[in-house]
């Protein structure tokens, strides 16, 4: 074979030539050994754990007011929403049938107080012929509260009359049969002078009818529905003409002091601290609370869908006045709150070992450093030990960084 000549010319070009593929091969070294990466900024924060959940409004006191007796609803004083005080009436219902009892149990009391003044006095004709009249008197009141009381077996067969009521009737027909043979006891004594046992019965008989008078007055004081606190009226359960029962529910108040109740999933539940804050928010409007009280039982719930779910329910304290209980509002838990400390983005840590790492950018180099971590927010986590404000750290390196690999970003 012929030997090959290069002229100068060509020495030259083979030269450029391989200076360029030579400075290739070097670019291509030095790109290949720096990694493009996305770092963090340490920096003090704020960090928490965000449970997101929903809540029912209630009220710190809610009461339902029931009738004391029979009785036709007379009046309305209030409509659903309106604010009132302690004491004001909302609602009125007869009640003539206590007056009633009132009226012939008061009688009694003063003819038994009559009968005992007499029986204490010298007796005088005059006083004996008192004494006659008096019999005639309880003759004439026992003999209207039997029948009255016979009357109102029927009524009472048909429920139109509480038992209190029948109960009340037959006690009057009872102490006015004791009444008039009292007072034939006392009209029969009188005629042969004073007897200190007949008024000592008659001052037993006389306080046992004083519990009886204490009542009907409560009762009739009870046919006045009054508010027993300062609130808003939630709901009228009856209209004016409206026949009520004993017991029955007349209308309800609540107190004008809300918290939020909420019901949580057992894994939500367990995370639940007293005093953490709680976002609360409706209708565009927010409102800062916390948590005040966690139930200790946790229960067995089926959801509309029919799932069996075990939940435990908290209550929130919330300074804002809602004007509607058993509205339905968003709530977000803040768990482990932890405010301006040093933090590092979340996917920065490298776990070795059982132990926790992170790669600081130090002069475009990467740099494994062993840290402490401390609370767990859901993006940001405390770092206790190992790092400084301000400096940076590789997000979610991989297994491609190294501790001293080139960086760049």
């Amino acid at each position: 074979m012929g030997k090959i000549n290069f002229g100068s010319k060509n020495k030259m070009i083979i030269i450029l030539l391989v200076i360029v593929v030579i400075g290739g091969i070097g670019v291509w070294a030095f790109l290949k050994s720096s990694a493009d990466v996305e770092i963090d900024t340490v920096a003090k924060a704020d960090i928490y754990r965000s449970i997101e959940d929903t809540g029912i409004v209630r009220s710190k006191r809610i009461q339902d007011l029931q009738a004391a007796g029979n009785g036709e609803v007379l009046s309305i004083s209030v409509e659903v929403g309106d604010k009132v005080k302690a004491g004001d009436v909302l609602v009125a219902i007869d009640d003539s049938a206590f007056k009633y009892q009132l009226e012939s149990l008061e009688y009694q009391i003063k003819s038994l107080e009559s009968n005992i003044a007499y029986l204490a006095d010298p007796y005088s004709d005059l006083s004996l012929e008192n004494y006659k009249s008096s019999v005639k008197i309880a003759k004439e009141n026992f003999l209207k509260a039997k029948s009255d009381y016979e009357n109102a077996k029927e009524l009472f067969a048909i429920g139109a009359i509480s038992k209190s009521e029948i109960d009340s009737l037959e006690l009057l027909s009872t102490v006015g049969e004791m009444s008039y043979i009292m007072a034939l006891n006392e009209s029969s004594a009188a005629s042969k002078g004073g007897d200190d046992d007949v008024i000592q019965q008659y001052n037993y008989q006389l306080k046992s009818l004083i519990p009886q008078l204490e009542f009907l007055e409560n009762q009739i004081k009870k046919s006045l529905i009054k508010s027993p606190f300062d609130g808003i009226v939630s709901e009228i359960y009856v209209k004016e003409g409206e026949y009520v029962l004993p017991m029955s529910h007349v209308a309800q108040i609540y107190e004008n002091q809300y918290y939020v109740e909420s019901s949580l999933l057992e894994e939500s539940f367990v995370q639940m601290e007293m005093d953490a804050p709680v976002e609360v928010s409706f209708d565009n409007v927010s409102a800062e609370g916390f948590v005040s009280k966690i139930y200790p039982t946790i229960k067995t719930v089926i959801s509309d869908l029919g799932v069996s779910q075990q939940k435990g329910v908290v209550d929130i304290t919330v300074n804002h006045e809602f004007t509607l209980i058993g509205r339905e509002v968003d709530l977000v838990f803040m768990i482990g709150r932890r405010q301006g400390v040093l933090t590092i983005d979340k996917d920065a840590l490298i776990k070795h070992e059982n132990d926790d790492y992170v790669l600081v950018a130090n002069d475009n180099k990467a740099e494994l450093r062993k840290v402490s971590v401390g609370a767990k927010g859901n993006e940001r986590f405390e770092i206790l030990e190992g790092l400084k404000e301000n400096e940076k750290v590789i997000i979610d390196p991989g297994d491609e960084i190294k501790d001293g690999d080139k960086i760049s970003y």
